[in-house]
C-alpha cells in the first residue's frame, strides 16, 4: 500500500501522509489551556462600570473587575496588559461613581436637590 493513499478500515476514514520518518502523522486533540478568562472579565466589568457610573451597580462592578485583574496579574497570566486595563478602568469608574454620589449629597445637603 502507498503512503498517499486513503485507508478505510471498519468504516473508518484515515488519511495517511507522508512525514519525515515515513509512517502516519499524528495529531494532537489537546486542547489549549484558557489563561486570559480573569484579564477579559476584568477588562468587561471596567468597561461596564465605566459606561454605567451613574448607576450603584457600577461600583459592584468596578470591584470585581479591580479583584479579577489583581488574580490575573498575581498569576502571571499573559494577558497582563488586558488585566492592567481592566484596573485602570474599573478604577476611574469607582472614582466617578464615588464623584457622582458625593456631588448629590453635597446638593441634598445645600437643599438644591
Amino acid at each position: 500500500m502507498n503512503e498517499n493513499e486513503n485507508i478505510t478500515q471498519g468504516g473508518d476514514y484515515r488519511t495517511v501522509a507522508p512525514n519525515d520518518y515515513n509512517g502516519p502523522v499524528r495529531v494532537s486533540n489537546a486542547i489549549p489551556e484558557k489563561t486570559g478568562g480573569k484579564a477579559v472579565g476584568s477588562l468587561v466589568c471596567g468597561i461596564i462600570s465605566l459606561v454605567g457610573f451613574w448607576t450603584i451597580g457600577s461600583i459592584v462592578l468596578s470591584i470585581i473587575g479591580i479583584v479579577l485583574g489583581i488574580v490575573s496579574i498575581a498569576q502571571k497570566s499573559p494577558n497582563k496588559g488586558m488585566a492592567i486595563a481592566g484596573i485602570v478602568t474599573s478604577v476611574i469608574g469607582m472614582l466617578l461613581s464615588a464623584l457622582l454620589i458625593f456631588l448629590a449629597a453635597m446638593m441634598m445637603a445645600a437643599g438644591v436637590y
